[in-house]
């Protein structure tokens, strides 16, 4: 890591330590810590088994995806490299993270398909961030008038129902037009992208994935339902420091806060996540800061243990070259 990228993930932690500063500050801190310490490890225990499954989801879509553009990839691989990743992303913040450590490691077991193979750990990304916004469209609708009684939660809602709302038109199009309207759609695109083999790549792994549509509807199911445990794990940590409030209230401004979370400007959206939870649970549900503030430190704590297993994964995981045969794309 160079000094310059130290600073850079150096700030990152510095905002997300000032954001959670100020919200101890804000109300009483002896109240979070006293919620965390008697929290019931019940919930706790499950959330951050929901939160290992979400590996496992993560590594059985990004091998369809693999897959729909030629690629057969096992799924204990993508598992492993998934589990990786995750560590990467929260223990190592820097250039090393998730989407990169995947693209890393994909590259080693696709020679000759390295760029086509690294395009689907960005399309996977692309895909849960849609699928974000899609349960946005659907959830946030149903506590409308809440999220209206604040200027932030308002502008938030609505950003994220205009968003979803394209994402669902986006799909729509996708999967209901003919292959041969997508692919004069994809050709008067303006050409953004230099001629030559990246053009080329670009166009046949679009023409791929066309052709494998009900493979790419079954990945964005998987992303759904990982959103949806997601929300399982926030409701659990709610449940372990007291908060009374239904699985429908969280569902109605959690998927605004893994959008959030998205945008990398902390470091696995530390900060991000406590201040937007403790807006929402205060708008909608009227939770003491305090016990919103504990849940989303517990939320955290979950994904820190869920993560630390992919250091174990790191240590003994060594993806074989060999153990893949890639057909030649041309003959695809």
């Amino acid at each position: 890591m160079t000094g310059r990228q130290a600073a850079f993930v150096a700030a990152k932690l510095a905002f997300a330590c000032a954001i959670i500063w100020w919200l101890m500050h804000r109300g009483d801190s002896t109240r979070v810590w006293t919620s965390i310490r008697d929290a019931h490890r019940g919930p706790i225990v499950l959330g951050v088994l929901l939160c290992m499954s979400t590996v496992l989801v993560g590594g059985w879509r990004w091998r369809r995806l693999l897959a729909a553009i030629g690629l057969p990839v096992p799924l204990s691989t993508t598992i492993a490299i998934a589990q990786i990743g995750q560590f990467f992303m929260v223990f190592l913040p820097g250039p090393t993270g998730d989407d990169f450590t995947r693209m890393l490691y994909i590259s080693r077991i696709s020679k000759g398909r390295i760029g086509e193979a690294c395009t689907t750990v960005l399309l996977d990304r692309l895909i849960g961030l849609a699928s974000v916004l899609g349960l946005a469209l659907v959830c946030i609708p149903s506590k409308w008038a809440l999220m209206n009684t604040s200027r932030q939660s308002s502008l938030l809602a609505w950003g994220m129902v205009a968003a979803g709302a394209l994402v669902c038109g986006g799909g729509i199009v996708f999967f209901a037009l003919p292959r041969k309207c997508i692919a004069r759609i994809r050709d008067r695109l303006p050409g953004i992208l230099p001629a030559g083999k990246v053009r080329r790549q670009f166009h046949r792994i679009g023409e791929l994935l066309v052709l494998n549509r009900p493979a790419i509807a079954s990945v964005i199911a998987a992303a759904v339902v990982t959103q949806l445990i997601l929300c399982l794990v926030c409701w659990l940590a709610g449940i372990a420091v007291g908060i009374d409030a239904p699985l429908s209230l969280w569902m109605s401004f959690v998927p605004i806060v893994l959008a959030a979370n998205a945008v990398p400007i902390t470091i696995a959206g530390l900060g991000v996540r406590e201040y937007l939870l403790v807006l929402f649970l205060g708008v909608v549900g009227h939770i003491a800061d305090e016990k919103a503030l504990a849940a989303s430190l517990v939320v955290f704590a979950m994904t820190l243990t869920a993560c630390l297993f992919g250091g174990l994964v790191y240590i003994f995981y060594r993806p074989k070259a060999d153990a893949v045969r890639i057909p030649d794309s041309e003959g695809v």
